[in-house]
């Protein structure tokens, strides 16, 4: 009896492998294909874009000047203009660095130590919700530090307020509060300290000792 020879049946691998092996020139061939699609359709859209459309673009210039400059929304041209020139009135009244802070009047750090080590004033602290405090009558408006509300130190802002009386230290620091020209040159008479430059001669030099 003669016996045939067996063939061993392919396991679950290789039938994957044998299937991709036959699909594989679809596969590549639906690649290849959806390539030159894209580059046909990458081409057209950059020959559109060069070709004209036979639309015509007309510029309307305005019968007016330009404006030139910023003008900020919602305003027109002269009203920013308007509001420009007012804020330079109001900066030109203004002395900045001549008496430090505009915005508050105070007095000299010399006064404040006398007055304090007296007794008769302290530190300031800031007030919180101020203006709402003082609309529902839980504070006075002189109760509010002076830098804060941009008064003045001894409460003669404030209408009715109890004002602080002023020292000697206070009326000295307040006459001379004039500004004073700065002298470059050193030609105006100096208080305190050695002349030197054209308003005076500087002081001799120390006679060395020794080899040093």
């Amino acid at each position: 009896v003669k016996l045939k020879p067996t063939i061993p049946k392919p396991n679950c691998a290789q039938r994957i492998t044998r299937a991709l092996k036959a699909i594989e020139p679809t596969r590549m061939m639906i690649a290849k294909s959806f390539f030159f699609v894209c580059l046909a359709a990458s081409m057209l859209m950059i020959a559109s874009g060069f070709s004209p459309t036979g639309r015509t673009c007309s510029v309307r210039m305005p019968s007016v000047g330009l404006e030139v400059g910023y003008i900020p929304d919602g305003m027109s041209a002269e009203q920013w203009r308007k509001l420009q020139s007012k804020e330079k009135e109001v900066k030109a009244k203004k002395k900045f660095g001549a008496f430090g802070p505009q915005s508050f009047t105070s007095r000299s750090l010399q006064s404040f130590q006398s007055d304090m080590e007296k007794g008769k004033t302290g530190h300031l602290l800031p007030v919180f919700n101020a203006k709402d405090r003082v609309k529902r009558g839980e504070l006075k408006q002189e109760d509010i530090p002076y830098m804060q509300r941009g008064g003045n130190w001894d409460n003669s802002d404030v209408k009715g307020a109890k004002k602080v009386q002023w020292n000697s230290l206070d009326k000295r620091y307040n006459a001379n509060q004039k500004p004073t020209r700065v002298d470059w040159m050193g030609s105006q008479s100096q208080n305190g300290g050695p002349k030197s430059g054209r308003g005076g001669n500087p002081p001799a030099p120390k006679k060395k000792t020794g080899w040093w």
